[in-house]
């Protein structure tokens, strides 16, 4: 019986394995040698699509642990496709464009590299991805979203946290080596003051953008100090 199956060892095992995919990649911080040779050079800073967002729900962990894999997938993806629409309606911004621009005009302040326009969407992860995809440039900043999502706390399930992860690479196009990069993550922790599902988006999604900007500062500083 459904009342039977309780969602708390979902959502937490779902927290730990983002927690741990995202804060367990090394970090690499840019040698003086490797800016050095920047001087002069171009750098471009990728483009890519959206990243994706989603709300687990207790009535979603519950539908997902009833159905297996399959329907946990199915179950994935409705909710990926209601965050879509969330972020369209509330007009949140890609999370990674509050990152990037900031930490390009200091790799051009500290190493003499030259800033320019990208020209076309990144859409591989790898470093020859993106070699590939920029071969007009001698460096490429590829920052991203590695993970984006609202969940219930598991003990309180009507107030919820959102968690966002960001990494972080420098690559040297034509080696494709990546001569610097770093990864953060972010999990909201006050749930004194955590809103119920509503809340994340009342007032044009205010509690999501401003939880989600925690999580943007905290990289760029982070990234900052690496470059």
């Amino acid at each position: 019986m459904i009342r039977s199956f309780k969602p708390i060892p979902f959502a937490a095992a779902l927290v730990a394995s983002l927690f741990v995919s995202c804060a367990g990649n090394k970090s690499v911080a840019l040698s003086a040698q490797d800016r050095a040779a920047m001087q002069g050079k171009t750098l471009i800073v990728s483009k890519r699509e959206m990243p994706g967002f989603a709300v687990i729900t207790p009535g979603k962990a519950v539908t997902a642990g009833l159905t297996g894999p399959i329907g946990g997938a199915a179950v994935g993806l409705a909710a990926a496709k209601e965050g879509q629409s969330l972020l369209q309606r509330h007009r949140v911004s890609a999370p990674e464009a509050a990152v990037a621009p900031v930490l390009a005009k200091q790799l051009a302040s500290r190493s003499g590299v030259r800033v320019v326009p990208a020209n076309g969407i990144l859409t591989g992860a790898d470093p020859k991805s993106i070699s590939n995809t920029y071969p007009q440039a001698d460096y490429v900043l590829d920052v991203f979203t590695t993970a984006w999502m609202g969940s219930y706390y598991p003990m309180t399930l009507n107030k919820y946290f959102i968690m966002h992860g960001t990494k972080m690479r420098l690559v040297e196009r034509a080696t494709g080596r990546v001569v610097a990069e770093g990864s953060n993550f972010y999990q909201g922790q006050d749930k004194e003051h955590a809103p119920d599902y509503d809340g994340m988006f009342a007032n044009d999604a205010a509690f999501l953008k401003a939880e989600t900007k925690k999580s943007t500062d905290g990289a760029t500083s982070k990234f900052s100090e690496l470059l």
